[in-house]
């Protein structure tokens, strides 16, 4: 199954609005678009890796950075999101950063993991309260927000990248078929009439 088809199937199964961005990278190949936005920097890149390692870790499953979730997030960040979305996502970081710099007087991703544990859930708790102030009532949305937070849009990209990625989908993933065959072209004469009980 190729990437684009298991984003549709993902977003068609659960009703959601993926953002258009990610959609069209995928639809198009993540490769084919023009660089819009310019590179992240090393810093940027460093601190994404830690986030999205931080929402799906390595367990007895391979995790983020296994899958490649770090790069599918800057190529969609530096290539395909629109100017309001790279903005939100950069001004969320540039604040994780800052917090971290304040505290610890260090990066982010050389932070306490306690400290980034505190920065990631202050970031969900700003997400859960901008929904809640635009009227949602459920906890997928139906309709792409430009402007959702920071923790939206990251939590986005590591779910999308990680589960249309060959590790999400073939590691992490377990496939249990269910029990039992079909035999869809049996000769009547062979079996006959099947006696049902009404009990």
């Amino acid at each position: 199954m190729q990437r684009r088809d298991l984003l549709k199937l993902l977003a068609g199964s659960a009703g959601l609005q993926i953002s258009p961005s990610i959609a069209a990278a995928i639809e198009y190949g993540l490769d084919t678009a023009p660089l819009k936005n310019g590179a992240l920097d090393s810093l940027q890149l460093k601190n994404i890796s830690v986030l999205a390692e931080m929402i799906i870790p390595t367990t007895d499953t391979p995790g983020a950075i296994s899958a490649g979730v770090p790069q599918f997030i800057a190529t969609i960040i530096e290539s395909w999101y629109e100017k309001v979305e790279r903005e939100v996502f950069e001004a969320g970081l540039a604040g994780i950063e800052e917090a971290t710099r304040a505290a610890e007087a260090c990066s982010f991703f050389q932070a306490s993991p306690d400290l980034r544990n505190r920065l990631l859930a202050q970031q969900e708790e700003e997400a859960l309260a901008y929904k809640a102030s635009q009227g949602a009532t459920s906890a997928f949305s139906k309709e792409h927000d430009a402007n959702s937070p920071f923790f939206a849009k990251l939590k986005e990209l590591v779910i999308v990248g990680y589960y249309t990625s060959e590790i999400g989908c073939t590691v992490e993933q377990v496939y249990a078929p269910m029990s039992g065959s079909y035999e869809g072209n049996l000769d009547f004469s062979d079996f006959g009439r099947r006696i049902v009980s009404m009990e």
